[in-house]
Formats: C-alpha cells, structure tokens, sequence
C-alpha cells in the first residue's frame, strides 16, 4: 500500500509523514520531493548525489531518478510505504510553473506510476500556510490546493484533506492515523 502526503509547502508534509512512519508499525517513509538531501536512491546515488551540471546531466539526472521513484512505487506493492510528495505533486508543480517540457515528461511518467492507495491531502487558509514558510506566495498555495483536488478527483484517486491552518500538528496526526487505519483495516 502506498499512502502519499500532498500538500502545498508549510502544510507540514514531511514532519506528518515522518511521525506516521515512527508511529504506525510497518510503515517505511519515502521522499519523493526535490530536495537532494531527504531523498534515498537505491540506484546511481553518487551520480545523482554529485549534482554535475549541464543538459546531459540534467537528462541523466531526470532518468536515474525516475528508475529510483518506480523502483519506490514497486516496493509498495510488497510493503506498506508513506510518501512525502509522489510524482503527482511534480506533474502539478509543471503546470504552475508553465513548464511545458518538464511538464510533457512528468505527464508521461504518471502514465508508469499507478496512483497512490491513498493521499492525505493537507491545506487550508492560505494566508495561515504562507507564513509558516514564506517560500511560494499565497496565490500559488491556492492553484495548488485547487489543482491537488482536481486531479485526485478526476482520477479517482482515495484521498482525505486535513486543514492544517486549523488542527495543530497533534490533532492532524490523529486525524491522519485514523483515515490510515481505516484504510488497513479494508
């Protein structure tokens, strides 16, 4: 079962899907964000680690981490695994960016992944998500709740939204292991 964290930043992704790992037996966390420091490579980590720049690198990077995240999105079929960001949140992120290439790259390769079991959802008041980070402005926090929920909902994708801006980290967990166990117990 894989059960991923979406949210904008400042929702509290990695921090929910950490404690869950800790908290729920049997639960591996995985990172499928940007940030080269939370992420785990089974394959080719000294290349992808080594950050070499230029658009053969840039290409090899791209392909080596994709053959990283499938071997992830694979694991999960044999074990229970939480996920902070999956490849759908890269695939968002290219439309707010208007990143049209990456955009074509990252539409192909949620074709290989299959959706998660489950996503967590995590939003709320804008402004509340804006403060706790400052890193992407209020109008980008909103086309990202908006588009999270489009996609989960046109792609029938099982999720549950947390309004972060209004339960604390405490109450958020709570609310996230019963959703979760439910989920197990199916």
């Amino acid at each position: 079962m894989l059960i991923t964290i979406l949210g904008p930043d400042g929702t509290g992704k990695t921090t929910l899907a950490k404690q869950l790992s800790k908290d729920i037996s049997n639960l591996d966390y995985i990172y499928f964000g940007n940030n080269i420091e939370n992420r785990k490579y089974k394959f080719f980590s000294s290349f992808l680690n080594a950050q070499k720049s230029g658009k053969l690198n840039t290409l090899l990077k791209y392909f080596f981490i994709f053959i990283n995240d499938f071997y992830y999105y694979n694991l999960a079929k044999k074990k229970n695994v939480i996920s902070d960001r999956c490849p759908i949140d890269k695939y968002i992120s290219t439309i707010i960016k208007e990143d049209k290439y990456r955009n074509l790259f990252h539409k192909f390769t949620l074709k290989l992944f299959p959706n998660p079991s489950f996503v967590i959802l995590l939003e709320g008041d804008s402004e509340i998500i804006f403060r706790r980070k400052e890193e992407i402005s209020i109008s980008i926090i909103d086309k990202y709740m908006l588009l999270y929920r489009q996609y989960l909902a046109e792609n029938n994708v099982d999720f549950y939204s947390i309004d972060t801006s209004v339960n604390g980290i405490e109450e958020t967990l709570k609310i996230a292991k019963l959703e979760i166990q439910k989920r197990y117990d199916k």
